[in-house]
């Protein structure tokens, strides 16, 4: 498929074929597409849960508002926005610093001081750590379900669910952790509905 062919391809899952189960090789190529993704100043804000327990997964279901993909899906991912790792005195932040071999020690200086004030002076909340984090995992989230369907494997983009519900079900202390989406994936069971979308001059406005 070329990449508008894969763009038709994709769409909200809603009943999986629990017979059909996804190749490692293949979930392996799609938590790569999330590994690879971009994010606001490269951090990353993401962490990835691949949920397999099927006991787990039923209790997952009735906080997601009861949506069977959660249980009826070859894998489960849920990701996780990150908290306390993407403030700016974290660890972590030092860590991604460091990393960059290719940079001089007044190079590292420069961007521990970047990332202080860029942090510090916009996301000074929980909150606000979270929806920018959160905003980093749909970055991800969106490549992981367009190299599945590049495989043809279906996926679900899953929203809808009690937040803090989910958060102590998986044991995440919500100042290090949020649940950012759930993504079911699998092959599809019916054939896809029609893809409805606006037109282009519907969306489209150019200024010269």
């Amino acid at each position: 498929m070329n990449y508008l062919e894969m763009m038709n391809f994709r769409h909200a899952c809603k009943i999986f074929d629990e017979s059909k189960k996804i190749k490692k090789a293949d979930f392996d190529f799609i938590l790569e597409a999330g590994r690879l993704s971009a994010s606001s100043t490269g951090l990353e804000h993401w962490d990835f849960l691949v949920i397999q327990n099927e006991n787990l997964r039923q209790k997952i279901r009735p906080l997601c508002w009861n949506q069977v993909q959660i249980t009826s899906c070859s894998h489960l991912v849920i990701i996780l926005a990150k908290i306390a790792d993407v403030k700016s005195d974290s660890d972590y932040v030092a860590a991604m610093i460091k990393r960059r071999g290719d940079k001089t020690p007044e190079e590292h200086a420069a961007r521990v001081a970047f990332y202080k004030n860029f942090i510090d002076s916009n996301f000074n909340s929980d909150e606000k750590l979270f929806q920018w984090s959160h905003e980093q995992c749909m970055i991800a989230a969106t490549n992981m379900t367009n190299a599945a369907a590049s495989l043809g494997i279906d996926s679900c983009f899953i929203e809808g669910f009690d937040r803090a519900g989910l958060g102590d079900l998986l044991g995440l202390d919500p100042k290090k952790h949020r649940v950012a989406i759930a993504l079911p994936f699998g092959y599809r069971l019916n054939p896809q509905p029609p893809k409805l979308r606006r037109e282009m001059n519907d969306i489209l406005t150019w200024i010269d």
